[in-house]
């Protein structure tokens, strides 16, 4: 490189007029993203949650009236009633040596994964809480997928 090929990029400015135009445009498309994922997000409350594993339903409790095992669930899910919590132990086989624990909260009408033994990671253990009907708590490794009960199956989750 040539001695004035030097001085011509030391005298130039940090960032060219483009430079400075596209970083803009990407900054407002940022902008834009985030204010349309956070502010138009369905923020119904829950009616209900149900549990699914490979399509077939399990488990629903329903906020007032209770809860129902479904036919596919029988043998692998428990509930237990804590004051104004429900555990619910949904097991992968009849063996019960792979399980997903939630909570139910009844009061503030909440669903949250509280113990599982999925795999080294456990994702699922910290996927936010279930509190609106866009809300869903997913593991893969035993198949599981948990919605509310009035969710519009516009996702298709691949985490946890």
């Amino acid at each position: 490189m040539s001695l004035s090929r030097v001085e011509q990029v030391k005298k130039r400015k940090p960032f060219a007029l483009w430079d400075l135009v596209v970083y803009g445009a990407l900054a407002a498309l940022i902008v834009v993203l985030f204010a349309v994922f956070v502010f138009t997000a369905d923020k119904t409350p829950l009616t209900g949650v149900k549990i699914e594993r490979e399509g077939n339903i399990l488990y629903t409790y329903t906020f007032g009236t209770g809860s129902e095992i479904a036919p596919a669930g029988a043998g692998l899910v428990e509930e237990r009633s804590d004051d104004n919590l429900v555990y619910v132990t949904v097991y992968r086989d009849g063996e019960k040596g792979k399980y997903n624990t939630l909570v139910i909260d009844t009061e503030k009408r909440t669903i949250k994964m509280h113990e599982t033994n999925c795999s080294i990671h456990q994702d699922c253990m910290y996927m936010t809480e279930i509190s609106a009907v866009n809300g869903v708590i997913i593991c893969v490794p035993h198949g599981l997928k948990i919605t509310a009960l009035n969710a519009k199956e516009e996702f298709r989750p691949s985490i946890g």
